[in-house]
């Protein structure tokens, strides 16, 4: 398993891959915005964190081993690059992730506190 001070520019997120682009990471930072608008910030900040955790725990790692095949990626292979379809699939994953979460927020906190 690869550490992250040892991951190739080629694995980087797409915003961070100078060949790719700055631009790539512009969709996720405008849906971000979306449910701090509807739910109120607090709820925001706590379903952003919720879906950023959710994207670099799940989303990511199961979208390498997609592109890869199903297989897990070994240290002398090259990266597999990430598609468009895979991109969409991630942006999606995750602004349903801090949509859910901007909703639910508000009762769990609510639950915390009566509990």
């Amino acid at each position: 398993m690869r550490s992250l001070r040892q991951t190739p520019p080629a694995l980087a997120w797409p915003s961070l891959n100078h060949s790719q682009g700055r631009l790539l990471g512009l969709p996720f930072v405008l849906a971000a915005l979306g449910p701090g608008l509807v739910f109120g910030w607090q709820a925001c900040l706590a379903a952003l964190t919720i879906a950023t955790l959710a994207t670099f725990l799940v989303y990511v790692p199961l979208t390498a081993l997609a592109l890869n095949g199903g297989n897990p990626l070994v240290e002398d292979a090259p990266v597999p690059a990430l598609t468009a379809r895979a991109y969409a699939a991630l942006l999606v994953l995750w602004t349903t992730t801090a949509w859910l979460g901007a909703y639910a927020a508000p009762y769990l906190h609510q639950n915390a506190i009566q509990a």
